[in-house]
């Protein structure tokens, strides 16, 4: 039986969500280039601190405060963890 699991896009969370990455969008290369030159790799572990109806999204990863705009957080799929760990 084959189950349609939908991957969960930083876009997805809410604030104070605890989240780790487990992947990015393949479909450009100058977006995986980016994320590299912000620090930010597959399996590092965040929290997403504000997330406003409008604007980037800003995150916590490895103790440094980033701006991700939606577009690139559309791209970024996590895991969520359901008990906060930060």
């Amino acid at each position: 039986m084959n189950k349609l699991i939908k991957k969960l896009s930083l876009n997805d969370l809410k604030n104070g969500d605890v989240f780790k990455i487990i992947g990015f969008d393949e479909s450009c290369k100058n977006f995986k280039n980016r994320l590299r030159d912000l620090g930010i790799h597959k399996g590092q572990i965040g929290q997403i601190l504000n997330k406003s109806f409008f604007g980037p999204i800003e995150i916590d990863i490895d103790g440094r405060r980033l701006a991700i705009g939606r577009g690139m957080s559309k791209k970024i799929f996590v895991k969520k963890f359901e008990c906060p760990i930060l």
